[in-house]
């Protein structure tokens, strides 16, 4: 069974950190997601913002943290178009 990622669903890293999903969108094929940090209460933490690539390899889901600045740039873009 397939994992999927959906907007207003928690998920968590490796590293146990936390994450809302805000928006998602598709840019040049790849899924990308909108993410903020939440806390063990599920309280959100707004200086906690961040952009997800989805990564997949067999039947898992992974996501990795978008670093360029220029994708970052367009995909907040286009993020923010669909709100």
């Amino acid at each position: 069974m397939r994992m999927e990622i959906k907007i207003n669903s928690i998920i968590t890293l490796s590293n146990d950190e936390q994450y809302m999903v805000l928006n998602e969108t598709i840019f040049e094929n790849n899924h990308y997601f909108l993410v903020m940090g939440v806390d063990d209460n599920h309280e959100i933490l707004s200086s906690k913002v961040a952009i997800f690539k989805e990564e997949k390899e067999n039947e898992d889901v992974y996501v990795s943290k978008v670093e360029d600045s220029r994708l970052i740039i367009e995909l907040t873009k286009l993020l923010k178009n669909q709100l």
